[in-house]
């Protein structure tokens, strides 16, 4: 459809005079082509990566449009909603890959489906009922279970075992809310593992929405562990099961992240933090080395016992009632 048609349909406003083109397809900013809508999000990308892009237009925010040619600039309140809408009328553009043989003593099970554009490493071993999809990297010497799906565009290093289930590069939980409805945001990035990293079976990796979710060397994700979209865990960094680090979340290398703890939103945690299992982390925590526990929010650990001490001591004399 023409610019300026699709420009109402999401509710934009236009600036300056819109170019007389059609575009056919959303794409992130290193992706997009001439008739292609991309973005600009400043947390995730800098202002010369929507410049120097080809894009037919540029959804973005009214405080970033002056930093933008007002011909392409499609104001909005909020880019991420504006790109939400605009799947309903427009495809998300896939970068394409070439075909690329795996090498040669590569073991690929009977009953796994890898996609001809996949580039797989020596030594790796691929599991039957695997899914490996189109554009994935896979390094030397990995493993990858039965029933492990590698969803598009994954970048996966080398001496990486992944479990029976895991699933990695799926589409993010990003939604937001349009009206009385939940829209799900597109994903741009994908995930990237870097060497020496396991994640055991059913683990799920989201891919990132404006840039790539990451995992850095020397991970280990337990069993039924989620990572969220864009998130990043620093390396030698490990998380037990039933664990779910939303989408943004930052944790530094070599924490400790115990059993059934949740880590929120966009939260930042610094270097060697121990979180006890169970503990709801809501808030940064900026101490290197700190150790928190509880339950909800998480808090320091000393600090966590001492009031779990003050409790049974008040509660002393009610049990010498009885």
């Amino acid at each position: 459809m023409r610019l300026d048609r699709f420009a109402r349909l999401i509710g934009a406003r236009v600036d300056g005079p819109v170019a007389d083109v059609e575009v056919r397809r959303i794409a992130a900013p290193c992706d997009a082509q001439a008739d292609d809508v991309t973005y600009f999000e400043p947390r995730y990308g800098a202002v010369r990566d929507v410049t120097g892009s080809r894009a037919a237009g540029v959804l973005v925010a009214a405080p970033h449009a002056p930093v933008l040619d007002a011909a392409r600039s499609l104001v909005v309140d909020d880019v991420s909603l504006a790109c939400a809408r605009a799947l309903a009328w427009l495809e998300k553009r896939a970068a394409s890959v070439p075909e690329t043989p795996p090498a040669a003593d590569v073991d690929i099970a009977p009953g796994a489906v890898v996609s001809a554009t996949a580039r797989i490493g020596e030594g790796t071993r691929i599991a039957s009922g695997v899914v490996i999809g189109e554009g994935v990297s896979l390094g030397s010497w990995c493993t990858v279970a039965a029933g492990a799906v590698l969803s598009d565009h994954v970048r996966i290093g080398n001496r990486v075992r992944i479990g029976a289930g895991a699933v990695i590069g799926e589409a993010g939980f990003a939604f937001v809310r349009d009206g009385d409805a939940w829209l799900q945001m597109p994903s741009f990035g994908s995930v990237v593992i870097e060497d020496d990293v396991v994640v055991l079976a059913r683990a799920v990796i989201h891919a990132g929405v404006y840039g790539d979710t990451r995992i850095e060397r020397g991970c280990a994700l337990d069993s039924l562990v989620l990572i969220g979209h864009d998130a990043r865990l620093g390396a030698d960094t490990a998380v037990a099961g039933h664990s779910a680090v939303a989408g943004g979340a930052r944790i530094g290398a070599r924490c400790r992240i115990g059993g059934r703890a949740g880590i929120g939103e966009g939260v930042t945690i610094a270097e060697g933090v121990t979180v006890n299992a169970g503990s709801m982390v809501s808030r940064s925590i900026s101490e290197a080395g700190a150790i928190y526990a509880s339950g909800w929010p998480a808090q320091p650990h000393v600090r966590w016992w001492r009031q779990v001490a003050a409790l049974r001591r008040a509660a002393a004399p009610l049990r010498n009632d009885k």
